[in-house]
């Protein structure tokens, strides 16, 4: 019995922790959000949802990976200004 609870030579209790499988989910939700919240900030109300991805892009670091947390934060923060400078040139001001 591999997934068994008890020692194969010695027959005492031991706890395995599954850590593999938590490791991979924790944090997606983040990842996810955050790059919709880019796609958005670039079109509409960048202001709102480019904080919000720059925030997300955060917490994926912190959560998930930190390599992916930085690529996200990076253009979640060059969606943020890019999406503001569209909507001034489009509209002429800073909130659509």
């Amino acid at each position: 019995m591999a997934n068994s609870n008890i020692c194969q030579s010695c027959g005492s209790v031991t706890f395995k922790s599954d850590v593999s499988s938590t490791s991979n989910k924790k944090g997606l939700t983040y990842v996810i959000l955050g790059w919709l919240f880019f796609a958005i900030s670039l079109v509409f109300m960048p202001l709102l949802f480019g904080v919000g991805a720059v925030f997300m892009g955060i917490m994926t670091f912190c959560e998930r990976s930190q390599f992916h947390g930085a690529i996200l934060t990076f253009f979640a923060a060059t969606g943020l200004i890019l999406g503001t400078l569209f909507s001034f040139m489009v509209s002429g001001t800073f909130f659509i």
